[in-house]
């Protein structure tokens, strides 16, 4: 069984009714049977965008939005948030984005998926979800599958 780790790129989709593949991605993601984990990361960038849509006036009740989101990446919720080792991160991170023009953010959730998620997949293939061009392409040339 494949593991799934979905950047925040695709996963805040799940939460905006007018993002592009909003549907597909809340059915991929939320509704799979698979494990679907990202990295504790997500949780901050989740909270930046809300709290950016609140400012723009795309979202009206933010705190309710994000007790959504922390519910479902919560420990009985859909998305496993997973703790980074900063030591072996950090240094994955370092080497991929001095060879892919990854920002660094993108490069850090690569390298969960790469070493904390590997780890837990347990020789099982770990499917990349991004929405990232840049991200999908290096994670591509480094042998993973990308949805």
């Amino acid at each position: 069984m494949s593991l799934y780790y979905t950047d925040t790129s695709a996963l805040i989709r799940c939460y905006f009714p007018d993002e592009p593949e909003h549907a597909e991605l809340n059915a991929a993601l939320l509704g799979r049977a698979e494990p679907v984990v990202t990295s504790e990361l997500t949780r901050l960038e989740m909270h930046s965008t809300v709290a950016a849509a609140h400012r723009a006036g795309r979202v009206t009740d933010p705190d309710s939005l994000l007790a959504v989101i922390d519910t479902d990446c919560s420990q009985d919720g859909p998305v496993t948030l997973l703790r980074m080792e900063p030591d072996v991160v950090f240094a994955e991170a370092t080497r991929l984005v001095a060879r892919y023009p990854l920002r660094s953010l993108d490069a850090l959730h690569l390298a969960v998926a790469r070493t904390t998620a590997a780890e837990l997949a347990g020789g099982e293939p770990v499917v990349l979800v991004t929405r990232d061009h840049r991200q999908a392409a290096a994670a591509r040339e480094l042998g993973m599958a990308v949805e």
